[in-house]
């Protein structure tokens, strides 16, 4: 029963690792374009 469970972790892992890349997810970092000169000229703009 213990191998079953860390198999399907170990493929859990490896399918988030696909999915989300492998840095750390920070919920600040999440749903926010990458692209940190659009952000700049947004803010800008809206001044």
């Amino acid at each position: 029963m213990l191998k079953f469970i860390k198999n399907w972790l170990e493929r859990l892992a490896k399918e988030n690792e696909k999915s989300f890349g492998s840095g750390r997810l920070d919920c600040c970092d999440l749903n926010k374009p990458k692209n940190t000169n659009m952000q700049a000229s947004n803010n800008t703009n809206k001044k």
